[in-house]
């Protein structure tokens, strides 16, 4: 019987031993909980570093979309050019050459007028021309961006035979 109650007495300790030496139940949810806190914030992190990249991105196909707008708007002028774009056409010199200055300030510096028609029958236009290109596809080019960006009905016209007013 001795030995009964020294087994017991030894498997008891053995057993409360080895409850002492793991985790509380309180432990095991704090750690639980922590594992979860570090999880939810490499996740953040993650998306923070998605939401970065995008916004780069973003940022890059503005700066590729913008050049390539840049590229497509550009006009290749030239003195000696066969086509402009006409814009206007006045009976007045004064009023054709008062809207010189309009296309100006919106960035055709080689803004021009054509003097056109039969002074014996008074059949007399002042015509309003952008630039001198080269080829009838900067011609058209020109014309696009003036209906782009100004909503300006124009057409091409050869420049082989005109003299400026």
């Amino acid at each position: 019987m001795k030995r009964v109650v020294i087994f017991l007495i030894t498997s008891a300790m053995a057993i409360s031993m080895l409850q002492a030496c793991g985790p509380s139940e309180e432990e095991i949810q704090q750690r639980k909980q922590a594992r979860q806190d570090s999880l939810e914030r490499v996740e953040r992190q993650r998306l923070e570093q998605q939401r970065q990249d995008s916004i780069e991105q973003a940022r890059q196909d503005s700066i590729e979309t913008a050049k390539k707008e840049q590229k497509r708007n550009k006009i290749e002028y030239d003195s000696n050019g066969a086509f402009a774009v006409q814009v206007e056409a006045w009976r007045s010199k004064d009023k054709a050459e008062a809207q010189i200055q309009k296309w100006v300030d919106r960035g055709y510096e080689n803004a021009y007028v054509v003097k056109m028609g039969n002074e014996e029958t008074g059949n007399i236009w002042f015509r309003v021309r952008l630039g001198r290109v080269a080829t009838k596809d900067m011609a058209k080019k020109l014309q696009d961006k003036l209906m782009r960006n100004h909503n300006e009905k124009s057409w091409i016209s050869m420049t082989k035979e005109e003299k400026e007013e």
